[in-house]
């Protein structure tokens, strides 16, 4: 099985905190001063790390399925009602309209122009 590269560690996030800080100073969005690059942990041992997922991972992932195994079956099972209802089309639709409003309703700044989807929903 093929494997994604790592994500990053306190380093790696400090670092894009770092970098996103530096792009919205430019556009002078910034609050507040950048975020120190140095970690204020220490790097975890191999063993933490080998750990880790398995203890705190396996918790993890039991409290997000608590909360969104839930609200998948249920929109498993209204797919399935509109399916049934010959009213799919209708649901793209009011999906797709609310898309075009909420794009609509974005400021029309040099920053966000050319980086915002203006396609048909495609399903």
């Amino acid at each position: 099985m093929e494997r994604g590269p790592a994500p990053p560690g306190e380093r790696g996030h400090r670092r894009l905190a770092a970098g996103f800080h530096r792009l919205l100073a430019e556009r002078d969005l910034a609050l507040g001063s950048p975020p120190g690059r140095e970690p204020r942990q220490p790097t975890p041992t191999r063993a933490a790390a080998v750990l880790r997922p398995a203890t705190e991972g396996t918790g993890r992932f039991a409290r997000r399925s608590t909360d969104l195994l839930p609200q998948l079956l249920g929109l498993a099972t209204a797919e399935i009602g509109h399916r049934a209802r010959g009213t799919s089309r209708q649901l793209d639709a009011r999906a797709e309209r609310a898309l075009r409003e909420a794009l609509d309703g974005l400021p029309r700044t040099p920053f966000l122009r050319g980086s915002v989807p203006r396609a048909r929903m495609e399903g």
